[in-house]
């Protein structure tokens, strides 16, 4: 299809305004006029009629028609006629506009035109006429129409934020030109019940995860595409924002008790539709809502994007309506504290109901890994995010995904030769998925092996294009590579994680003036940073000493080496040579890392150090040697 001749501006709606024989169908407000008068219709006769008018006189056939119109659900001939009878009545037609093309279809017998309806809500409206055929958003229901749907939980108001996103890239060797790289923006709720905007983020969810079984594309991952929530957005810019060159966007709409969805498929090169298509749901069954969406996925849009192949689905499908919508609640919190703790509680509800559906208890170890680390939660939450990853793999056998979970806990607890096979055995099964990738990574950057850490993260990097978890920045620190390791952390710093690591990577510069720039970030026991803070404001000793005394060994061994780096930066010989050894002797070997890392250089000619540096040889000697060990058999 050819594309839009005028891009609306920001704050702008379009939509295309169809004219025929004395009628009129506006697509912005899904709205039939005859003679003027708007009249009422239900959704389906009226997505017929959408249809007709896309074909411009061509005849669609019943196959088409029902396909577009009740997508992957079992409808009779008789339904398609009936909703073409009530179309007929509405439009006042005697069979002169619609004909009847026997046991083939129907088509419109009428001259068709169109234009788009460009409205700015500060400006009066600026129509633009286009000709027929030019491809537009898909349409929404109109408001008269909206109502409640008959959904079991008072309204929950949820913004998608970035996390520690363990997003599924593809191994370089399997890049090609044809790989076509994807991004799935929030959708649009277009009603005015909010009790429904988790749907924003878990349709894209649900599409996602149904795409990433296919050989032929790259997810963007919903943690970079969550900030394009607007209209009227510029696409090639999206594009090129996110590298993408597909984008797939979308809207939902309640009418009556059908939740109708609406799905466009862009090349965001030239900002051409490729596919578009509508849908209708029970707006209370969001077993059926899973079941369609994942249909469509697989065929309409996949085939739309390109895709050739899925890897088959092993995935159990979730079978309770009740714990299906405390998933699909929670896949829309953000990861802040507070926001974690309500998702924890909806997916403790959620796999109580249903303790077979594999994502749910994915999502839960996640939630608590995260209030582990960044919530304070400490050991009894890694503990239930151990067991959360255990249940998804008993449901979910050939999942790599807990493994991959599994692995980062036993390399945090220095069970590093175990973790390292298991990641080698994750990359010898799933190759092509570059999260096991990263979990190799982890482990290596643990026993010292950074380069090789580096290299993994590398081979995410060269088809990811942009790869936006934060943990390999580390790794890219720990080589001395700054610039490189500033690029994969946030640009606006707006996670904790990112302000911590970007302290972390001004400090190594001698940038003090861009580390005073960043507000220390709030986790709890992360308290060096403000000791940092205090040091790099040459603020006075009693006060620097003051917040050393407050900083406590962590569960993590690496943070406890970032720890002591922060103290040998002020002046804390003896606290920072005890912490580097807390490190180490939890088998984060750090060796050759602390050998070039500038912030241990005032502490480095001590005795303790020489020990604790001694001790991180041998702990690094021995993963080589486990490795070698290994990779030989």
């Amino acid at each position: 299809m050819s594309s839009v001749a005028a891009k609306p501006r920001p704050g702008e709606s379009h939509g295309r305004i169809w004219h025929f024989a004395g009628r009129e169908f506006d697509e912005t407000h899904y709205c039939l006029r005859v003679d003027g008068a708007a009249v009422e219709l239900e959704a389906k006769p009226l997505e017929i009629l959408h249809q007709l008018l896309l074909r411009n006189g061509e005849v669609a056939n019943k196959e088409e028609l029902l396909e577009s119109v009740w997508p992957g659900v079992m409808v009779v001939d008789a339904s398609l006629a009936t909703a073409v009878s009530k179309l007929r009545k509405a439009l006042h037609d005697d069979g002169e506009i619609i004909k009847t093309i026997p046991k083939i279809g129907y088509r419109l017998a009428v001259p068709v035109r169109c234009h788009i309806a460009v409205r700015d809500d500060n400006a009066t409206p600026d129509i633009e006429n286009i000709p027929v055929g030019v491809a537009a958003p898909p349409p929404p229901i109109p408001k008269a129409a909206w109502q409640l749907p008959r959904l079991w939980f008072v309204p929950v108001a949820v913004v998608f934020a970035l996390a520690f996103s363990l997003s599924a890239f593809r191994k370089p060797a399997q890049f090609s030109p044809g790989v076509k790289a994807v991004a799935i923006l929030p959708f649009q709720n277009l009603s005015s019940d909010h009790s429904v905007d988790y749907l924003k983020w878990a349709l894209p969810d649900q599409i996602a995860n149904t795409l990433s079984a296919a050989h032929s594309l790259e997810l963007r991952p919903q943690s970079s595409t969550s900030r394009y929530t607007g209209q009227g957005l510029d696409l090639r810019e999206v594009g090129r924002d996110l590298s993408a060159n597909r984008i797939v966007t979308g809207s939902y709409v309640l009418a009556g008790d059908q939740l109708q969805i609406t799905m466009e498929a862009v090349d965001a090169n030239d900002d051409r539709v490729l596919w578009h298509d509508t849908v209708n749901v029970p707006a209370n069954n969001l077993l059926t809502l899973q079941t369609q969406v994942a249909a469509i996925a697989r065929g309409k849009l996949g085939g739309a994007l390109g895709v050739t192949e899925f890897v088959a689905d092993s995935t159990p499908p979730p079978r309770n309506e009740q714990a299906y919508e405390f998933y699909l609640r929670s896949t829309a919190l953000e990861w802040d504290v507070e926001s974690n703790k309500q998702g924890v509680d909806l997916l403790r509800r959620s796999v109580a109901i249903d303790p077979s559906y594999g994502p749910a208890w994915g999502q839960l170890s996640l939630r608590y890994y995260n209030l582990a680390r960044f919530g304070g939660g400490g050991q009894e939450m890694l503990e239930l995010s151990e067991a959360a990853a255990e249940k998804q793999m008993a449901v979910e056998p050939d999942s790599p995904d807990p493994v991959v979970e599994l692995t980062i806990h036993q390399t945090e607890r220095g069970e590093l030769v175990r973790a390292h096979r298991q990641a080698l055995e994750l990359i010898r099964r799933r190759p092509e998925n570059a999260n096991n990738h990263h979990a190799l990574s982890y482990v290596l950057r643990y026993g010292g092996s950074v380069d090789e850490s580096v290299r993994q993260c590398e081979m995410v990097l060269l088809l990811a294009y942009k790869f936006v978890w934060g943990a390999c920045s580390t790794s890219w620190m720990e080589a001395g590579n700054y610039q490189r390791a500033r690029e994969f952390l946030r640009k606006d710093l707006s996670s904790e994680y990112s302000k911590a690591h970007a302290i972390d990577i001004y400090l190594r510069q001698g940038r003090t003036d861009e580390v005073l720039k960043i507000p220390a970030p709030k986790v709890p026991g992360w308290e060096s940073y403000k000791m940092v803070q205090a040091c790099a404001a040459q603020r006075p000793a009693s006060e620097t000493n003051a917040l050393a005394a407050n900083i406590s060994a962590d569960d993590d061994p690496e943070e406890n080496y970032f720890f002591a780096g922060h103290l040998a930066y002020c002046g804390q010989t003896d606290a920072a040579v005890k912490m580097l050894k807390h490190a180490v002797d939890a088998n984060y070997c750090s060796y050759p890392t602390m050998d070039r890392d500038p912030l241990f250089d005032k502490i480095r000619k001590t005795p303790g150090f020489a020990n604790v540096r001694a001790a991180a040889m041998a702990c690094h000697n021995d993963f080589i040697n486990n490795h070698e060990r290994v990779t030989k058999k």
